[in-house]
């Protein structure tokens, strides 16, 4: 008799611009696979045709209507980021997690509740373009001042997307407490982890959040 292969865990990194979020993402799951487990890292915006999109948008190669107030529609972006988003979970995130592989997401549905539902000026509509994501096992929010964050994204990159602006990112910061504020009520395991530490610090506070969930996951097995 075949043995059924048990769902992988679904782990996803958030924070302001220049949080840590890739650089994170990625050494998690060096250390994820150091205890042996497989693990798939990807982000979003995805690499799928409407993550495309977005990412064009978001570094303004794609521009609105002539003479629009806004450089893209609010309301239009926020429906190609959940477009995206549930595209991504059916082509790449579902099929892995039924394969055994745990996923490590750079962003999902809290830079939604975060971002754009500051863009739009309406919480609950955005909440209920996101309701069919699927929900992460756990969400690991890296917290750093709004002026960290951007200091770090302009010495990286030298420029700035849509979002960089540090007014704007303040007014994120903000937001993003209330999405962990309603995710945690819709039941969701949200983990804030201090991302002022050292690169190495915030790994090992990070794997110490995900390391019991792991080992739940593998007496499960």
């Amino acid at each position: 008799m075949t043995r059924r292969r048990s769902r992988g865990r679904f782990l996803v990194l958030e924070g302001l611009d220049g949080a840590g979020t890739t650089t994170q993402a990625q050494r998690l799951a060096a250390w994820m696979r150091a205890q042996g487990r497989r693990v798939h890292v990807t982000a979003e915006p995805s690499s799928g045709p409407v993550g495309a999109l977005v990412r064009q948008v978001l570094t303004r190669r794609i521009a609105g209507a002539p003479g629009a107030v806004d450089a893209f529609d609010p309301a239009a972006l926020a429906l190609l980021f959940a477009a995206d988003r549930l595209d991504h979970v059916a082509a790449e995130i579902a099929p892995r997690l039924a394969e055994g592989w745990d996923v490590v997401s750079d962003r999902f549905t809290l830079s939604s509740l975060a971002y754009q539902s500051l863009t739009c000026g309406d919480a609950p509509w955005v909440e209920v373009i996101n309701g069919r994501a699927l929900a992460p096992d756990a969400t690991l929010f890296l917290e750093v001042s709004p002026g960290t964050a951007v200091r770090r994204r302009f010495a990286a990159s030298g420029s700035r997307e849509l979002y960089e602006v540090p007014a704007f990112q303040r007014r994120v910061a903000r937001s993003y407490q209330d999405g962990i504020a309603r995710l945690r009520q819709l039941g969701q395991r949200v983990d804030v982890v201090d991302g002022e530490r050292p690169v190495e610090e915030v790994t090992t506070a990070l794997a110490g959040k995900i390391g019991p969930l792991l080992a739940l996951r593998s007496r499960a097995r």
